[in-house]
């Protein structure tokens, strides 16, 4: 990662912190590039709007395959690791 702000020195974050990019980006360098945009970090654009929305419509669908049962939601969480929050 460091060589990668080396080379976008100068970067406008606007109100993005550093430790912020990198984490909703998975810190990938390549992803990074995408976003990108005339010289600005911008968190909003198509692929990570899309890398959203596929993860929402997962969760969705895990849950859906799970409702009404929490022992298979709690096995299906506890087999992923997670920050705490789920």
């Amino acid at each position: 990662m460091y060589q990668w702000w080396e080379r976008h020195k100068g970067l406008a974050m606007g109100d993005y912190r550093r430790d912020d990019v990198e984490d909703i980006t998975g810190r990938i360098p390549l992803l990074l590039d995408k976003c990108l945009v005339q010289g600005n970090i911008d968190l909003t654009v198509p692929e990570l709007r899309d890398i959203y929305n596929k993860s929402v419509g997962f969760v969705q669908r895990i849950r859906a395959i799970t409702q009404g049962n929490d022992l298979y939601w709690k096995w299906y969480v506890q087999l992923i690791p997670h920050s705490g929050h789920y």
